[in-house]
């Protein structure tokens, strides 16, 4: 059997419905492989001869995959014929797929056979380059005549496919530069040929299809940028008739679209000129938007509730007329060159046009492609409010509002258009009635929910920054009346949605022009709201206070009424969330007003533990914690071991129950740190990272003096000493568990983070010695991270400055005071230093060596803290060595060979005897560090870095030590390595 015939059977078994789909992948394979080959241009022929569509279509790939990845292969003596070829077979395929004559059927298969071919006649173009000038002219011609073909001539609907699928190739072809201008001046000499084409059938088709090919022919060069303007001139005037017929309108509408957009600088792409000017405007507004067929259309669709494609093409050009109109229609109607009056802001047309937008804006129906409809207008309402802006046409007093002088007419309308699009979509914005609410899919109810929370409220938004205040009060207004109904039949869904609209317009309000707000927040309407039931109601109403929480710090009243709101929805699962953000931002905002009430507070958080998720119990505790922390110093003690010592007591049960219940007590541990972690959070200063350059010393001093007699009471130190316990059992119980490791260094961080002390932070300088501790018995870089803490309050009680808390080696280059009055925590930094160069996690294994060379490195300060920092340093000269020349000899990365031969070098200047010692003794060890590195080789090294008269020689010492451990050197992946480092 021939390996064409093997070819042929393994295409028909591919597409053959009884090949196992195992097979499917072994068959591609082998296909693949033929293709590659340099034999696959001589089967093109055979292939495309066949009757099977399938093999047809095979013989066309692998004709346009071999001209565009292995055109080297082919000598230049067959390009000739391959052209030839190439367009005999693309005539033909153009015949049978569009066959001249109404009588003649098109081939079946053969029209992806014929896009595979026109992709490979334009990749042939490109590789010719030159040597073809007038190829989409001879390709045209071609495919037109379909000569020698036996079955005829082909139809206009064969070149405009041809087009299309060439222009798309020349749009995505990899050309730049002199090459792609010389080449698109070739192209753009067959461009008569083309409108000529283009006109013909937009003018007189013999078919809907061909109308079809042609605008779809007509979007693809526009897109491409190869339309000229004058050519635009001639092909618009045929784009319209299309537009109003069921048939055309999808691509009609796609390619007016394009032009519209490209003519606006919407589209990305070849720049175009304003051709879609205000007269052509107007006429499409007057002349298509205002027509009945429109208005029905887009009727219909909303009556059914479903768009499609006819639907859907009529609005979205609707929409892009009425967002291109706005470049005009602020301007005046008439001008000194025209006697025509345009369309301006007043007109009837234009009024016309905004309620189809509006329709669109608010296109009924919950499915997804409802919520996609709805969006298409969004960018018109956006440019409609930033062109009225402009305009002055905002509501308000002042002369530069509601309409600047000459143009007072003008405001009656903008307020019109945008009150009814306020109104629209508070219905839109409306919960469908309980009865059906319960029926829906969860993905349904998500659904609506997110078009709520972006596209209705960013479009409230938009209207809000128009109506202003007279939006406001009108939609109070409307809840004070929608409560009453509430009360009497129990519908809740309109008020729900008119609160929603106030939450959605929060953010451009602004405290001294709400004036309505009182009344909104006041018993006549909060007041009346239910606490009990209705939780998509109360869910809004919750996001509605906390979204005004910073409005209630003028309004102690209204903020107790809306705690009281708050309380409830706390224990009820689906609101808890909601209630617990709320509750946290009106604490966060009103702290003070809140004070005298923080017992109550207290007392509600004893009820709520196992009643609601820890995830919204933190919340609530960091918003109760922030309050206390607003306490005068005589009321604070009460409140704050009440909150306290329970989460202390759970968290030295876990440690007590460990051995009992070991998963319990961790799960409780990880539990009562997540409290302590909010608490912290909550009693931190509020504008502690803020820096008040109005604040005296005095200030800060006398705030210090009140920590420390907080800190000093008895009740709150013994709480403090339980906690110092709890914790240090912990650390020691679950020293090697990361997330608890994690969660310790939170409440770590959150409590040195302040420059004055909280009641939940414990003694630094037991945490650093705990902390040593643990790390020695469990290498985590976690234990890094607490420590880094805790010498950044170090710091800070040393009066050194204000510190980052980013890295070990930062306090010891810039606070070496800090450990100098502290000695014996400096020798437990070095030590984490040794221990860490063992770490393979990069960024940690960086900071400790960067710690340790800062360490060396502060021993050479004329200072009385260099002497302590030598002193400790050279006590751990030997074990510290170790560990470097370990982890030079294979221990850790060699990425990080540069690092610690920058250590080795401080060492060696700081401490030349010692580390001359050490090193003899250390490597005279047999087999160590490593049994590849042998005694010639660590006497070399020895002697080079010792003898170095500069870091650049002890790293390439280093260098070549590293390789010789790691049994690399002499090779030549050690070699390239080498000169990386280097």
């Amino acid at each position: 059997m021939s390996d064409l015939n093997i070819l042929v059977q393994l295409i028909q078994s591919l597409y053959s419905p009884t090949t196992p789909p195992s097979q499917h992948q072994e068959i591609q394979k082998r296909l693949q492989e033929a293709q590659s080959s340099d034999a696959a241009w001589s089967i093109v022929g055979p292939l495309l001869e066949s009757s099977d569509p399938n093999i047809r279509f095979f013989g066309a790939s692998t004709l346009a995959l071999k001209i565009s990845q292995s055109w080297a292969e082919l000598s230049p003596e067959h390009h000739d014929s391959l052209k030839s070829s190439t367009l005999s077979w693309l005539s033909a395929s153009a015949a049978a797929s569009y066959p001249a004559g109404a009588d003649r059927q098109p081939k079946p298969g053969e029209r992806v056979v014929l896009r595979k071919l026109a992709a490979a006649v334009t990749s042939l173009s490109l590789r010719l380059d030159d040597k073809w000038e007038d190829w989409l002219l001879e390709v045209i011609m071609r495919v037109a005549a379909g000569d020698g073909t036996p079955q005829g001539g082909s139809s206009r609907e064969a070149v405009l496919e041809v087009l299309s699928v060439v222009i798309e190739q020349v749009t995505r072809a990899d050309l730049v530069g002199p090459k792609r201008a010389a080449y698109m001046t070739r192209l753009a000499s067959s461009h008569s040929h083309v409108v000529s084409t283009l006109s013909s059938s937009l003018s007189s088709a013999d078919s809907y299809a061909e109308v079809n090919s042609a605008l779809s022919c007509f979007s693809a060069f526009l897109i491409a940028g190869q339309i000229p303007h004058a050519s635009l001139s001639t092909l618009y005037p045929l784009l319209l008739p299309p537009l109003s017929v069921a048939e055309t309108a999808v691509e009609a509408c796609a390619a007016v679209q394009e032009v519209i957009e490209r003519s606006s600088g919407y589209s990305p792409g070849a720049p175009m000129t304003r051709f879609v000017s205000r007269p052509l405007t107007d006429e499409l507004i007057t002349g298509w938007v205002c027509s009945p067929w429109v208005k029905s259309i887009i009727a219909g669709a909303v009556e059914e509730q479903e768009a499609e494609d006819e639907a859907l093409a009529v609005m979205k050009l609707v929409c892009a007329i009425a967002e291109h109109a706005l470049t005009y229609i602020f301007k005046p109607g008439t001008s000194t060159h025209s006697t025509h009056r345009f369309l301006t802001l007043e007109s009837p047309e234009i009024l016309e046009l905004f309620r189809l937008v509006l329709a669109v804006t608010c296109f009924p129906g919950y499915a997804t492609e409802s919520f996609s409809t709805g969006e298409l207008g969004l960018g018109v309402w956006m440019s409609l409010q930033e062109e009225c802006s402009d305009e002055g046409l905002v509501s308000g007093d002042g002369d530069t509002r509601e309409g600047r002088g000459g143009r007072e007419a003008e405001w009656p309308v903008v307020r019109t258009i945008f009150g009814a699009l306020a109104d629209a979509l508070r219905q839109r914005a409306t919960w469908p009635a309980s009865e059906t609410y319960k029926t829906l899919p969860k993905d349904i109810i998500d659904g609506i929910r997110i078009h709520r929370d972006t596209m209705v409220a960013e479009t409230l938004l938009y209207v809000y920054y128009i109506l202003r205040d007279s939006m406001l009060g009108g939609l109070v207004d409307l809840a004070a009346q929608q409560v009453s109904v509430l009360e009497s039949t129990g519908r809740f869904e309109d008020l729900e949605a008119t609160l929603f609209c106030l939450f959605a317009i929060q953010e451009g309000t602004m405290s001294d022009e709400a004036t309505h707000l009182p009344r909104l927040f006041s018993p006549a309407i909060l007041g009346r709201l239910p606490t009990t039931g209705y939780p998509l109601l109360r869910a809004t109403t919750l996001r509605l206070v906390g979204a005004y929480s910073s409005w209630f710090t003028t309004q102690p009243d209204a903020c107790i009424s809306a705690v009281s709101f708050i309380v409830p929805a706390l224990e009820q699962p689906s609101l808890s969330s909601a209630a617990a953000r709320a509750l946290r931002l009106l604490c966060d905002d009103n702290r003070k007003t809140l004070v005298p009430h923080v017992g109550s507070f207290v007392a509600v958080l004893g009820g709520l533990e196992g009643k609601i998720e820890d995830s919204e119990l933190v919340k609530v505790l960091e918003s109760v914690s922030s309050v206390i922390q607003a306490l005068p110093e005589d009321q604070i003690v009460e409140p704050l071991l009440t909150l306290a010592n329970p989460i202390v007591a759970k968290l030295q049960s876990s440690v007590d129950n460990f051995a009992q219940l070991p998963t319990e007590a961790r799960e409780l541990c990880l539990q009562q740190l997540s409290y302590l972690v909010a608490c912290a959070k909550g009693l931190a200063d509020p504008e502690g990272d803020l820096v008040d350059l109005d604040a005296s010393f005095d200030d800060s001093q006398v705030q210090r003096e009140t920590s420390s007699r907080l800190l000093r009471d008895s009740r709150v130190a013994a709480m403090r000493e339980r906690l110092a316990a709890a914790f240090e059992g912990t650390a020691k119980l679950w020293a090697s568990d990361l997330e608890v490791g994690q969660a310790l260094a939170d409440f770590v961080k959150h409590t040195s983070s302040d420059s004055i002390p909280s009641p939940l932070t414990l003694d630094p300088l037991s945490l650093l010695s705990l902390a040593t501790s643990v790390f020695q018995a469990s290498l985590s870089p976690v234990w890094i991270a607490i420590a880094t803490s805790l010498l950044a309050r170090l710091a800070r009680d040393q009066n050194d400055s204000q510190l980052s808390d980013e890295q070990l080696a930062a306090v010891i280059r810039y606070f070496p005071r800090v450990l100098a009055s502290l000695p014996a925590h400096l020798d437990a930094v070095i030590t984490f230093g040794e221990r860490g160069l063992g770490m393979q996690e990069r960024f940690s294994l960086k900071a400790t060596i960067d710690l340790l060379v800062a360490s060396v490195q502060q021993s050479r300060m004329e200072s009385s803290s260099a002497s302590i920092f030598r002193q400790t340093v050279l006590t751990h000269c030997r074990p510290l060595l170790h560990s470097l020349l370990q982890s030079i000899g294979g221990a850790v990365p060699r990425s990080h060979l540069q690092a610690l031969s920058e250590l080795l070098h401080a060492c060696i200047l700081r401490m030349p005897d010692e580390t001359r010692v050490a090193m003899r003794e250390l490597l005279a060890a047999p087999g160590w560090p490593t049994d590849k590195a042998s005694d010639d080789a660590k006497s070399k090294f020895e002697k080079a870095v010792l003898g170095a008269r500069n870091g650049r020689l002890v790293r390439t010492a280093v260098s070549d030590f590293a390789l010789c451990c790691r049994g690399l050197d002499g090779s030549s992946y050690g070699a390239a390595s080498l000169a990386v480092f280097d």
